[in-house]
């Protein structure tokens, strides 16, 4: 598990390693009953003090995506359904926006240019259209 903070950054670390593991538990990386590293293995993992990830998992546990069992660890709770996932979602992709938007101000280039680079990228990640199905006929 890569847990890449930005110590730069003005977002505290342990909010940062709250946000990185809502988002992956959010969007499906990590599922309902999977087990979260430890705290000292999340330390390690993202770099920072144990205190500091403790401090995210007890947010993470707060915010009632994880629930911790005395004597066998982290787990990721039960997915919340319908409109609060659709919201904690919403949040997620506005937060990931945000970051992407601080990141091309410290970079140099104009985030104003963003939305038509987006439309670009995602007009160059299609899938190609599927083949019409010849029919067997039509092929003697």
């Amino acid at each position: 598990m890569d847990l890449a903070l930005d110590p730069r950054s003005p977002v505290p670390l342990y909010r940062q390693l709250f946000e990185e593991l809502r988002r992956r538990i959010l969007l499906g990386a990590l599922r309902p009953g999977d087990k979260l590293p430890t705290v000292r293995e999340l330390a390690v993992l993202a770099r920072v003090n144990r205190n500091t990830a403790a401090r995210a998992v007890q947010a993470l546990e707060e915010a009632g995506l994880v629930t911790s069992r005395v004597g066998r660890g982290t787990f990721v709770a039960e997915s919340p359904e319908g409109p609060e996932r659709d919201r904690a979602l919403a949040r997620a992709v506005d937060e990931l926006l945000d970051r992407l938007i601080d990141e091309v101000r410290r970079l140099g280039a104009d985030p104003a240019e963003l939305p038509q680079r987006l439309a670009d990228r995602l007009r160059a990640r299609r899938e190609p259209p599927p083949s019409p199905a010849v029919p067997e006929e039509d092929q003697r």
